[in-house]
This record gives C-alpha cells, structure tokens and sequence, in this order.
C-alpha cells in the first residue's frame, strides 16, 4: 500500500437489482481509510433516480426525500474526487460496481469499475473466518462490530469500513490488494466540477417535516375576500387518501402564492373547508364515529387544532328550522364506481397481481399507462417520480397510496 491514500469503502442502495432494467442509484455513501485502516472521512447523499424506488421497505427511502435531492450528474464530480487514488471495497463488491459503471456510462464517463476492481468484504471475510451467512450483518456480527442502522447507504459503508478494518488487523493476507485492484487506484479519472450540489440527507427518524403551513408567508389578511375556489378543488385532490405528500404540498404551496394567499389566508379557507367538510357530514343528520375520527384526521392535516372538530360540528348540526346544504368538501374522502380506470406504479406491499384481481372484482379496470382517461393513480409512494406519476401530475389525475385505495375497494360491492 506504499504510495496510496488509501482505500474507498462505498454503499449504494437502488431501485432494484440490474441496470440493465432502468434500475438506478438512490443513495449512496463513501467512508475513506488509511492504509492502516483507519476512517479519516465519510461523505454520503441521496440521488434522484428520476423513476420509482423500488424496493422501499428495504431501503426505507421516502420519495418525498430523493425529489430536491441532487442527480447523478450533480454529484459524479465529488464522487470521483473521493475514489481517485485509492483502492475501491465494498460489502458485494460487484452489485456496487455494476450500478455505478452504469451511472458514470450515462454520463459518457470511461470507469474502470468492474466486478474485480474493488475489494469484496463479503468474499474477504469468508474466506477469513467461518460464517453463518454472507450478508452484511453476519459478516460484523461474526467480527465482534457493534449494530448500525443497516440498510442505509451511510451505515452500510460504514460497517464494512470498520469489517475491512477488522479484516486488515487481523488477516491481513486476506485482504492482500491484486493488481487489478491496485490498477483502480491509478486510474486516470476525468475532472469533473465538484460542488455542483449539496448533498442531500435522510429525514432523521422521529423528526417530523415542518408543516406546509410554516413555508407560506406571514402578513395581514387581505382587506377583500380572497378567492379559493382553486384552492379548496385542490384540497379536495389532496385529501382523497387523507393524507397530504410532498408533492401536494408544494402544489398547495405554489397555487396559494398564485392566488395571492398569505398564511392566515390559508389558514382560514382551511378552517372553511373543516366547516364545510362537518355540513355534508351532517346530511344524514348522524355523525358516526368514523366520520369524527375522519374530520380530526383532515383538521390535523390542514393544522388546525382537532379539538376545533367538536365545535364546528356543534355549530353545523342542522336543526328543524334549516337543513344542510351540501359543502365542497367530499365525506370520507375517495369514492370509485365501476367502469373507473385505475393504474398501478411502484412496488407495492400486496403483490400487484391481488391488487388488480380486487379491483377488477370491484369492476374497475387497471390500465397500464395513464392517459386523460385515467381516474386513478394508485403509487407505492404518492410523491412516487415515476413516469407514471410525473405523467398523472401534469393531466390533474389524483394519487393516491395503496392503503387508501385497498380501503375504498373494501367498500364496493363485487362485480356480478
């Protein structure tokens, strides 16, 4: 190792296995060692693959995360920056290899990134010390290293950092570097720019996103009345699965500044909307637990004070001298009726073939691609960056998740 800075251990997490099938790096992180294997530097960011994430009850990667997050290209010049010189590793070494030989092909960038260019902790330690299992986790658990959170582009590099480490000290014929290997180390990488874009990072876990409220400015309401017809139709498709994601917020975010909303502006067309949410729920004269629980669920997501639910449905219970006019809000949200076209994007936790059987069972017709003839389209993740959804987005198609939909097809009756 006389001369090298050193080795590269990298993690990538993707939307899927091969490249070969549009399959693209979502996350990925890089931690340096000395010869000595010591950690002297880690660097890690999210990517927007500009598809679906696949996969994500395995890498747990939100989309609402990967969409401001940068793109390959943004940050190909830092990773080449933090590879030159050095002995690429990785746990699965040609799984990393073969997504990354694929993003620098995008880019018409020439690596020497094969299945043997790297080090390969997982072939490494079996060799060295007798396994129960291959995978990450065994391979650190068999060393003595202590649990990280795995499945994380960051963590994952980290813990075959400190495997490779382990593996230095004590085997060190083990971990003897080929010539191929060291050929990587002096490759002659292109110059890219560096700092194009900031990295972007996971949401910490138990930390909760600003409301979309707080990014609205804050001033004096108008003297006039504003008008948000457009405003409440929006809500209207934002709250179908009565939740709000990333994209509608910025949606709602970007139509309130067309129309000249302030944040006490929106604040008071969404206690509006509560209102007439609680009079079309009053219709039947009876307010069923399900419809409370429903109003609480949308006061929280417009960030009103659900304790506000109780009176407005006081002040809206009709009496015998008046009686309910309908509201422009919808009661419980989605409905379908048969003969609705629906599509399906992303992987799903209920295999897709269930999903459609019900549906058509239900008398909806699942479609393939979406056109201006699409109802519905049903995402893995509604803020998903499928062609799908990017497609639905432009044509004022709602979105919505799986849970939402599957709780709809519950409530239809079978198809004769």
């Amino acid at each position: 190792m006389n001369g090298l800075r050193g080795f590269a251990v990298v993690d990538t997490e993707t939307t899927g296995l091969l490249p070969g099938f549009h399959h693209r790096v979502a996350e990925i992180a890089v931690v340096h060692l000395d010869p000595d294997g010591t950690v002297t530097g880690e660097w890690t960011t999210l990517i927007n693959p500009d598809r679906d994430l696949g996969p994500q009850a395995i890498h747990g990667i939100r989309a609402a995360e990967v969409r401001r997050a940068p793109r390959f290209e943004h940050i190909a010049g830092d990773l080449i920056e933090l590879l030159r010189g050095r002995v690429v590793a990785s746990h699965n070494w040609p799984f990393d290899a073969m997504h990354l030989h694929a993003e620098f092909e995008r880019l018409g960038v020439t690596s020497p990134l094969d299945a043997d260019a790297g080090v390969c902790t997982m072939r490494t330690a079996a060799r060295a010390m007798p396994l129960r299992g291959r995978s990450l986790i065994d391979c650190c658990t068999a060393a003595g290293l202590p649990p990280m959170n795995w499945h994380t582009a960051r963590d994952d590099a980290m813990g075959a950092a400190m495997l490779l480490a382990h593996l230095l000290q004590r085997f060190p014929e083990a971990v003897r570097t080929t010539e191929q290997q060291l050929r990587v180390s002096r490759w002659a990488w292109p110059s890219l720019p560096c700092g194009a874009a900031a990295p972007a990072h996971r949401t910490p876990l138990g930390q909760v996103e600003p409301h979309f409220l707080a990014r609205l400015v804050e001033r004096l309401p108008h003297d006039d009345e504003p008008q948000v017809d457009a405003y409440f139709a929006m809500l209207d498709a934002a709250l179908l699965d009565r939740r709000i994601s990333a994209s509608e917020a910025d949606a709602l975010i970007e139509l309130a500044h067309q129309l000249g909303l302030h944040r006490a502006d929106a604040l008071a067309a969404h206690y509006s909307y509560l209102r007439d949410l609680a009079r079309a729920a009053w219709s039947d004269d009876v307010i069923t637990d399900e419809e409370r629980h429903d109003l609480v669920t949308v006061a929280i997501l417009l960030g009103l004070d659900p304790a506000l639910v109780e009176a407005v449905l006081e002040e809206e219970q009709p009496d015998r001298a008046r009686t309910a006019s309908p509201g422009v809000a919808t009661p419980g949200g989605l409905t379908m009726r048969p003969g609705d076209r629906v599509v399906l994007t992303g992987e799903m936790q209920l295999a897709r073939a269930e999903i459609t059987q019900r549906a058509a069972a239900a008398g909806l017709r699942i479609t393939g691609s979406v056109s201006g003839r699409t109802d519905l389209l049903v995402a893995a993740d509604p803020d998903s960056l499928s062609g799908k959804a990017n497609r639905a987005r432009e044509l004022g198609i709602p979105i919505v998740d799986e849970h939402a939909f599957l709780r709809v097809l519950q409530s239809l009756p079978m198809a004769a």
